[in-house]
């Protein structure tokens, strides 16, 4: 754990650098003044959605473990859970909301740990489909580099990659999701294959490894057989995105961005957000997010001195922002559910 923190620290501080880089910092203060405040009631509004969806869907995940737990319960456990997850290093806050559930409503440890497995995988599947609408869809500043004399589209090339890369690792994980027995049966004939053909000890440990992590994803997914309880969840994951994407728009709106980043880029600026804070961080992605902000923003044009200042600005609000809206509001919760969390026999 202490390997990951000081990786983490020495990653936020290389791109927290990055994220400063070229800003005249005595804009920031103004640029932040300058925010329409009704636009910034608009993206609180998507932001609170987003929660109550994120509960809702929990809620929709967890009643097979937990038939009488309340939207309330699963409210405060899901606000409790990421304010851990969005605070704590190394990801260690992911064992928050399992370790609430089992003491709020009885769910074992380790069926928690696979709801929020399941959840984990699902976001990044919705992730992955809307990096590839917005590559399809959207259109980006194009960038051009010089390779061998030849002109070369950036936007092009990683198109191309993104539609060569990206549908067969959907397509995986929704066969999975579909076929979990066969699939898996599947998997375990091609990884012997490959073991009898290929003797290189790491080839079999990368597919051993990946055949267990979609053992568990598999075994996380029971509490969704239920046809109608798995079309819910993608129901809720695909609105959840919807408002996430919203809150992006309207706090570019409040910010004046709205040359640059429409609904569509919006959802583009969201996703390459995601992505660069799955990298290693500090506690809170403090620098990662930032830096991973201002790179969205470029890729949709919104770059050069002038407008470096109101970046960096919006990264910061985009961040910090919901964070302290949340640490609010789970701290209201802990307040009110003070007692109510009491340990109880491990099943």
């Amino acid at each position: 754990m202490i390997k990951s923190l000081v990786i983490g620290l020495a990653v936020g501080a290389i791109f927290l650098a990055l994220a400063l880089w070229g800003v005249p910092l005595d804009q920031v203060g103004d640029a932040i003044a300058a925010m329409d405040p009704a636009w910034v009631g608009v993206g609180i509004i998507l932001w609170a959605g987003q929660y109550w969806l994120r509960a809702l869907r929990q809620l929709v995940m967890v009643r097979p473990l937990a038939p009488d737990t309340t939207y309330r319960t699963q409210l405060a456990v899901t606000l409790i859970g990421f304010f851990c997850v969005n605070t704590f290093p190394a990801r260690l806050g992911e064992v928050a909301r399992p370790f609430l559930l089992y003491e709020r409503d009885g769910v074992p440890f380790g069926a928690g740990l696979g709801l929020v497995l399941v959840e984990r995988i699902l976001d990044s599947v919705a992730l992955l489909i809307a990096l590839l609408l917005v590559l399809a869809f959207v259109e980006v500043p194009d960038h051009a580099i010089e390779i061998a004399g030849q002109s070369v589209s950036i936007v092009d090339v990683v198109r191309k990659l993104a539609f060569l890369g990206l549908p067969p690792v959907v397509g995986g994980i929704l066969g999975l999701a579909f076929f979990g027995t066969q699939a898996l049966a599947l998997g375990d004939r091609l990884v012997g294959a490959i073991e009898a053909r290929v003797a290189a000890p790491w080839v079999s440990k990368l597919l051993r490894g990946l055949l267990g992590f979609a053992k568990s994803f598999v075994q996380a997914l029971e509490s969704l057989r239920d046809p109608r309880r798995f079309a819910a969840v993608v129901t809720l994951t695909v609105l959840l995105f919807v408002l996430m994407a919203g809150l992006t728009w309207a706090l570019a709106r409040s910010f004046g961005f709205e040359a640059w980043i429409g609904p569509g880029a919006a959802l583009g600026v969201l996703c390459i957000t995601m992505l660069g804070i799955a990298l290693p961080a500090p506690p809170g992605f403090a620098g990662v997010f930032e830096a991973a902000v201002r790179a969205a923003l470029a890729v949709f044009g919104v770059a050069g001195e002038d407008l470096a200042a109101r970046a960096l600005a919006f990264a910061l609000v985009f961040h910090w922002g919901p964070y302290l809206l949340l640490a609010l509001w789970a701290a209201w919760f802990l307040w009110r559910e003070r007692g109510r969390f009491a340990v109880l026999p491990v099943r």
